[in-house]
Parts: C-alpha cells; structure tokens; sequence
C-alpha cells in the first residue's frame, strides 16, 4: 500500500514569513529612529537611535513580539532560526538609519548585548505564537 500524503494542507514557505518578519524589524526601527525628526517639523533633521526614544520600547517592541508570534503561527518547520530574519531587518535598519557622524564601532558590542537577548525573547514569542496557533487549530 502506498504512503498516505496529506494534500489537504499546502505547505507554507518559511522564507516568506521571514521577509516579512525582517521587513517589520526594519520598518520598526526605521520608523523609531526618524520619529524625532518628524515630531519637530522646520528643525533641522534629527535621527536618533530607535532604542533610545521611549516610544520604540512602549510600541515599537510590542509590535515587533506580536509579529514573531504571528510568524511563528504562519510558517511551518523549525522556529530556531526565525527570530534571526526580525533580528536581520533590525540590523539593516541600523546600518541604513543612524544619526550622522556616528559610526559602526559599537556594532560588534549591540549584536552581542542586544542581539542574543533578543533572538531569546523573540525565540519565545515565536514559541509563544506556535502553541496558540496549535492549540486554537484543535
């Protein structure tokens, strides 16, 4: 007797729900980061760090661990390496959106103080987001 194939599921592609999780890390920063410049309008253009204005940490992150949890019910397979495609768009952000006549010197010291905790709590959130979906699947 042949193996039994479920068709009834369509496999879900795991790059897809990677760029957008790495799409909204980048818009998230992106946003956080020319916010104070767009609350001041006719000054002189002011980008800021994303994690330094209060409401990166109030909005910002929320919604980025909403969108991990959306993505870990989204995509199938392996959920260890998702948290590394928002991570990915964060660190876009930040090479693309910094203030000027800064530099990359601190780059090395934020992807292991900021990176490795934060692939741990969106590791969670993606977690997180899984069981609900599997849970509310049953």
């Amino acid at each position: 007797m042949p193996p039994v194939v479920n068709i009834s599921t369509t496999p879900r592609p795991s790059w897809l729900a990677g760029l957008l999780l790495a799409l909204v890390g980048l818009g998230v920063w992106s946003a956080f980061s020319l916010l104070p410049a767009m609350m001041q309008p006719g000054q002189p253009l002011r980008i800021r760090e994303a994690w330094d204005t209060a409401m990166f940490w109030r909005v910002g992150v929320p919604l980025m661990l909403l969108a991990q949890a959306v993505g870990g019910v989204a995509a199938s397979g392996s959920l260890r390496w998702q948290p590394l495609w928002m991570i990915g768009g964060i660190f876009a952000g930040v090479l693309l959106v910094h203030p000027a006549g800064t530099d990359f010197g601190m780059l090395p010291l934020a992807v292991v103080l900021i990176g490795a905790p934060c692939y741990v709590v969106l590791l969670a959130a993606a977690a997180i987001g899984r069981a609900a979906g599997d849970f509310l699947a049953d």
